[in-house]
């Protein structure tokens, strides 16, 4: 008898721990498989949610209410020039044992100075003068000049830290990498799926919460919502707007997410009818908002008719989110005077991947047939779309995007000129804009980088390399089960992958 309550007593511990085990591992849809994984490059929300769990900043975004906090860095003092930036780091691991030192912080960020990396944010960073490593857990940082939004520079995702002694032994192999985050890269089955194991020497303690995460791919948004539905994921990416409120109706399902992103156009200036801004602010003017709003994210969301800016920014002006209005009329006289009464024929890349970012194209094809402008749209996989982007390769585009950062230099991506990236318009550089740039991200008064903001926020518009559409929600659906994860607020949307790290299944 004791025997067989001895075996019983086994097989229920068995069992238990059978139970623990399959709640100790979440899979999440991802609306796309990631086109690079270098992480110095940005390549979609996908790519980041991915990144930001296996690797880590000298600081990010992960506080409440998306504020800076220390990461590898345990801390840091800034001169009171403003130029010197000194960073003590804590006592971290790569994931095959070897320490965080500041020789693979001066290695990153040399990296991504070099312009061979292609960088994201290579730009942005070449505010920096020097890397020293002063000893193996303290790295001194000098700039050319006052950078205001340096910290929040460090803080995006491209800027995370990677091991010198790996990247130098595996050049070009991102598909297997050492990170030094809360998750092992484990395996990539290319047009499958991504896992990610728990690092059990991280830092800090008590993350991750979960030992196993699995990313499968499913670029169609109706069948990642039914995978959520049937249990197959516990969480999904990018939610379909049309789909929200019979989500919300489940009991078995929750929607998290918030206003941030913006939906825009990009103009490709070189094409000789947008190289004239009349051209550009007529486009803003024929574009009627609601009926991208109504088409593309069934009524949700926000018209913009100026410039993106939340009213939290330092940067906002209330007088300036008028500019645009519905006027048809408006954009014919523009088109006319600019020397196109008859309107003209422009390709309009966007993709087929994302419903609303193709349905956003339609809508505006739909209204500015409206006022003689004949659309063609360019409706390629996300993956051909960002090359297109990023080589120019578009007569204008839409975008779907949002700050990078919460300081209003992420005004930088779209207006800078003499730079080629996602969501800046190729071949604009206005030298009013980049002085009134450069002259907001020197500046240390608040008051004092407002007014130079408004000033710019002006001019912008009056060139209009980019026309704003709408704000829009960005929403997560998960299991009722799902704990611990909420999305970063705003701009910082797109990098709520790495709150998965506090994330759990419910028992």
């Amino acid at each position: 008898m004791r025997l067989i309550r001895t075996v019983g007593t086994l097989l229920l511990l068995t069992l238990m721990a059978t139970a623990a085990f399959a709640q100790s591992e979440i899979k999440m849809g991802l609306s796309a498989e990631p086109s690079s994984f270098d992480p110095a490059v940005n390549a979609g929300t996908s790519q980041r949610t991915i990144k930001l769990l296996v690797y880590r900043g000298l600081v990010n975004y992960a506080g409440p209410e998306g504020k800076i906090t220390p990461e590898l860095a345990k801390d840091w003092t800034i001169s009171s020039d403003h130029l010197t930036y000194t960073f003590h780091l804590r006592d971290a691991t790569f994931h095959d044992g070897s320490p965080v030192t500041a020789a693979d912080v001066k290695f990153t960020l040399d990296r991504i100075l070099d312009k061979q990396t292609g960088a994201t944010f290579a730009k942005q960073m070449s505010v920096i003068d020097s890397v020293t490593v002063v000893d193996p857990k303290t790295v001194e940082i000098k700039l050319k000049r006052p950078d205001t939004p340096f910290l929040d520079y460090l803080a995006v995702p491209e800027s995370v830290i990677v091991s010198k002694a790996w990247v130098e032994a595996h050049p070009k192999d991102w598909t297997h990498p050492l990170g030094d985050g809360p998750y092992v890269f484990k395996s990539y089955v290319p047009g499958q799926n991504i896992v990610l194991e728990k690092y059990a020497n991280y830092y800090q303690p008590g993350i991750p919460k979960t030992d196993k995460l699995v990313f499968e791919f499913y670029a169609d948004s109706s069948l990642r919502t039914a995978a959520l539905q049937n249990g197959d994921v516990d969480i999904v990416e990018y939610v379909p707007w049309n789909e929200i409120p019979q989500l919300k109706a489940n009991p078995n399902i929750q929607v998290l997410g918030g206003k941030g992103p913006f939906m825009g156009l990009i103009f490709n200036t070189n094409f000789k009818p947008f190289s004239d801004p009349r051209v550009r602010r007529a486009v803003g003017y024929a574009i009627q908002r609601k009926v991208v709003i109504d088409t593309a994210f069934s009524g949700q969301g926000t018209p913009i008719w100026g410039l993106p800016i939340p009213q939290t920014s330092l940067a906002y002006d209330a007088s300036l989110d008028n500019y645009f209005s519905y006027d048809p009329a408006k954009a014919k006289q523009l088109l006319a005077e600019a020397g196109y009464p008859n309107g003209f024929t422009a390709t309009l890349l966007s993709t087929s991947q994302y419903d609303f970012h193709k349905n956003t194209a339609i809508a505006v094809q739909a209204e500015l047939a409206k006022v003689g402008i004949t659309v063609k749209l360019d409706l390629p996989d996300w993956a051909t779309r960002l090359q297109k982007n990023l080589k120019a390769q578009f007569d204008f585009l839409v975008v779907g995007t949002a700050g990078d950062i919460s300081d209003p230099d992420y005004l930088s991506d779209y207006f800078q000129g003499g730079q080629q990236g996602l969501n800046n318009a190729p071949g604009f550089n206005d030298p009013e804009i980049n002085k009134l740039l450069e002259e907001g991200r020197t500046t240390l008064d608040p008051q004092k980088r407002h007014d130079i903001y408004v000033q710019l926020e002006k001019r912008a518009l009056e060139l209009s390399p980019l026309d704003f559409l709408m704000w829009r929600d960005q929403s997560y659906a998960a299991t009722s089960k799902l704990k611990g994860f909420s999305p970063l607020p705003g701009f910082l949307n797109f990098q709520s992958g790495i709150r998965l790290q506090n994330a759990y299944l419910a028992q």
